[in-house]
């Protein structure tokens, strides 16, 4: 902690260049909207499929033993939110990851969860 720089209202102030380092108010909205995909365990759980495949809509359902009509509501906000995209062949729909900046942060927060029990 002792690179770091403080900053108080009563003494020396930074807010000036705490200002320059804030992300402006779109990429806020941005920011948050990945965050509101990643915040539910089965759409989390999906992503981690998708990392290393490119899977059906009918697999995922396999594969979570969930109704259709949930996976597919799941990866509506996925596409919602830009992180996953999907092609068509003939009837089928293949879902893959499009955000890789995503599939690096799930990777990490795996990394991280699984250091933090070690401990």
């Amino acid at each position: 902690m002792s690179n770091l720089i403080r900053s108080c209202c009563e003494d020396l102030s930074f807010i000036p260049d705490i200002q320059k380092t804030l992300p402006n108010e779109d990429e806020l909205i941005d920011i948050t909207c990945i965050y509101k995909a990643l915040s539910d365990p089965t759409r989390v759980k999906i992503l981690f499929a998708l990392i290393k495949y490119e899977i059906c809509v009918g697999e995922i359902v396999n594969l979570l033993d969930l109704p259709q009509s949930h996976v597919s509501h799941q990866l509506r906000v996925l596409k919602k939110y830009n992180i996953v995209t999907f092609t068509k062949d003939k009837k089928m729909s293949f879902y893959r990851i499009k955000n890789l900046h995503v599939k690096e942060l799930l990777k990490i927060a795996l990394e991280n969860v699984q250091c933090q029990k070690k401990k």
